[in-house]
């Protein structure tokens, strides 16, 4: 603790010392050109039906999700996904509790807790956050409003929804009692579903149960604001039939708090987040358990996996408008820690140090500059340094326990071993500096038209998993491929440059945002075949006695490219129809071998027609995704057939403080294939083992929401 204090104390010092000295500057009134540089979901707005936020995704452009769960929606961005996408949740970065990412950032964003979730399109600022080399993702949660008068009031939102495809259920009430200096919050959620309906059946295991209360404090007074939040998030039995264990329980802990002072002329913020989770899963207790040819459960291939993370992050930002334009200057950062241990329960001496001990942190300091250059002419730029250091403590295994009925052979543990020893002698100790910046120039040329140009090099260091995964599994961080991996703790960060054109229409009736894009990565790191013949003859052992892929994947540098183009648009027939569309296009590459890049979103449009009168709303809406035969062949991934859904809404506002909305989504009951989905790792009836999921059948879904 004392080695991050340490950290903490002398750029947090550099940079009070500058707020303090710091002198008023004689500001006048600017406009600064800029462009629609974030899409935003707010839920209030918005007739949500899944329990998981990251769903709001598909409805952005460019982006979408990487399905492994119901809970376990993974954030991807013009073809990036995982660690690649900077996902905060009020401004506090947090990292998954498992190595497989049943817990993606999201899952701690509940949709009946967010008020909205954006992505910042194209280019992303460097002030967003440390690593944002696939972009970033922020959800805002509900904190409740100050008041108008010294008098405290008692003033929240009831939320009940439920839907037919899983009979899933929610009920979350938020209460805040406030007046104009004072916010006492507090929040309760409970959430269930049961294995989710297909035309031709169920998903097994996909059923979940999650848990959430929150408590929280907000004051303000004159110049000076500041909160605190604490909150309790509670996952308990969960299928991810993606992957190859289910949630048995996820608790966790988050803590937030922040200050800003702002006087005008000059703005000070501090942030300070703290998250512990721990989490127990297991591969018998939601699926069926393993079997022996014979139709016995296999007790040598049982699995429980306990994992740990610790994190913990300090943000200082500083703004300072200036004659033509604003100074903003920040240092940040992340401290993590991460334990995964695997165990059989039937035979208490079997562990595998699946991680032990491994820590990631980062520090990272940027500056940035918005200004007008002309009247019509406005440029932003920024420039960020990263310090990116990780280790890993000596890791071990004892495959072989004596009390089981069917033990693995002696060699196997002994290769493991050996293994092991290799691991352990290796440089696990890590350092990277990385460097990005950006810069984005927009310009009005009248007519009510802005292009927009943008540049900017991102990097990423590797993933903890990326580096120090040291037996054959498939801990990977939630690729969801099938396929076993071995880490290298040798990689090197990630380098992407990356241009964008577009341009905004603003005229009314009508909007429209288009955006094309490029960006090529260096040393991206990616799955190749691996060369470690000791990995190889483990990996091939385990496949034997019937556990994963006998042809490892080992990460490595690569080079890589994406490019595409998304688009979101909006067109007003009268005063109460509009027609609205959202089009995202994109393919990612390999540069070095002929190759698509893993889990790809197809091209895919969604139309939609809305309509409005007095107290009600109602909405016609087609979603359609393309073939997608451009797939990794190193990955072995399949190809998916295009496919087309209707889907209905309609909300009413029965009085101000009361709507009800109602909702089918696949109205027609098609039978489709999602392509970021994943693959079936779960014995079912209705899906067979190593077949992609299938999409959700028609459902239909309501909420009432109740403003007090």
């Amino acid at each position: 603790m004392s080695r991050r204090l340490k950290s903490l104390v002398v750029p947090a010092t550099s940079l009070l010392c500058g707020a303090a000295i710091a002198q008023p500057a004689d500001v006048q009134e600017i406009l600064v050109i800029g462009v629609q540089d974030t899409h935003t979901v707010r839920t209030d707005d918005t007739l949500v039906a899944p329990a998981d936020t990251a769903e709001l995704l598909k409805r952005m452009p460019g982006a979408n999700i990487n399905k492994n769960g119901e809970l376990t929606g993974i954030a991807q961005y013009r073809g990036m996904f995982g660690d690649r996408i900077n996902v905060s949740i009020n401004g506090a970065h947090v990292s998954s509790g498992g190595p497989n990412a049943m817990d993606a950032p999201l899952h701690y964003a509940p949709v009946a807790l967010i008020e909205s979730l954006s992505i910042s399109r194209g280019i992303v600022p460097v002030s967003a956050g440390q690593e944002t080399i696939g972009g970033h993702v922020h959800a805002q949660t509900y904190g409740g409003e100050y008041g108008n008068s010294g008098s405290f009031e008692l003033a929240g939102r009831a939320y009940v929804g439920m839907q037919s495809v899983n009979s899933g259920e929610v009920g979350s009430a938020l209460l805040a009692l406030t007046n104009r200096n004072h916010i006492l919050r507090g929040f309760v959620m409970k959430e269930r579903g049961d294995d989710t309906r297909f035309p031709d059946g169920r998903i097994t295991p996909s059923n979940y149960d999650r848990d959430r209360w929150d408590i929280g404090y907000s004051f303000r007074r004159g110049d000076h604001e500041f909160s605190i939040d604490f909150a309790r998030n509670n996952t308990l039995d969960s299928g991810t039939a993606a992957l190859p264990m289910d949630i048995n329980s996820l608790d966790s802990e988050l803590l937030r708090s922040r200050y800003e002072w702002d006087n005008g002329d000059l703005r000070f913020t501090a942030e300070y987040a703290l998250n512990d989770i721990r989490h127990w899963m297991s591969n018998y207790h939601l699926r069926r358990p393993p079997l022996t040819a014979t139709g016995a459960p296999d007790l040598a291939r049982y699995r429980n996996t306990y994992t740990s993370s610790d994190n913990s992050g300090l943000i200082l930002t500083l703004e300072r408008p200036v004659a033509n334009g604003l100074w903003r200057v920040g240092v940040d950062t992340h401290f993590s820690e991460h334990l995964a241990l695997i165990l059989n329960p039937n035979a208490a001496a079997f562990f595998t140090d699946n991680f032990k001990g491994i820590e990631r942190n980062v520090i990272g300091a940027y500056v940035e500059r918005e200004l007008a250059l002309a009247d019509n002419l406005g440029l932003e730029i920024g420039l960020r340094h990263n310090k990116v250091t990780s280790d890993s403590d000596a890791v071990a295994a004892n495959l072989n326990p004596a009390r089981l009925t069917a033990g693995m052979p002696f060699m196997m543990n002994n290769q493991a071993r050996l293994l092991a020893a290799a691991f352990n002698s290796s440089d696990l100790s890590q350092s990277d500096s990385n460097t990005d910046w950006f810069a984005r120039l927009s310009v009005d040329t009248s007519y009510d038209v802005t292009w927009y140009f943008g540049a900017a090099r991102k990097s990423r260091s590797p993933s903890y998993q990326e580096r120090y995964l040291w037996l054959p599994a498939s801990s990977t961080g939630g690729l969801a491929d099938g396929k076993n991996y071995i880490g290298n703790p040798d990689l090197k960060p990630e380098v992407a440059h990356e241009i964008e054109i577009g341009f905004d229409v603003d005229r009314g009736r009508y909007s429209l945002y288009p955006r094309a894009f490029y960006k090529r990565v260096d040393d991206f790191i990616q799955g190749v075949p691996s060369t470690n013949a000791l990995a190889n003859s483990v990996a091939l052992m385990l496949a034997n006695a019937g556990m994963g892929d006998p042809n490892p994947l080992q990460f490595a540098n690569v080079e890589a490219s994406y490019h595409g183009f998304d688009m979101e648009a909006r067109y007003s027939l009268n005063e109460r129809l509009t027609l609205r569309s959202v089009l995202s296009i994109v393919r990612g590459e390999r540069e070095d071998i002929r190759d698509d890049l893993y889990r790809i979103s197809p091209d895919n449009l969604i139309l939609g027609l809305d309509y409005s009168k007095d107290n009600w709303t109602a909405s016609l809406e087609s979603v359609t995704y393309a073939d997608q035969d451009k797939v990794s062949a190193t990955n072995r991934e399949l190809a998916t057939d295009g496919y087309t859904l209707v889907n209905l809404t309609g909300r009413w506002n029965v009085r101000a403080d009361i709507e009800i909305g109602v909702g089918i989504n696949n109205v027609l009951d098609e039978e489709f294939e999602e392509h970021l989905a994943a693959y079936n790792r779960a014995w079912n009836p209705d899906v067979a083992i190593g077949a992609r999921l299938p999409g959700l059948g028609r459902s239909l879904y309501g909420r009432m929401m109740w403003y007090f």
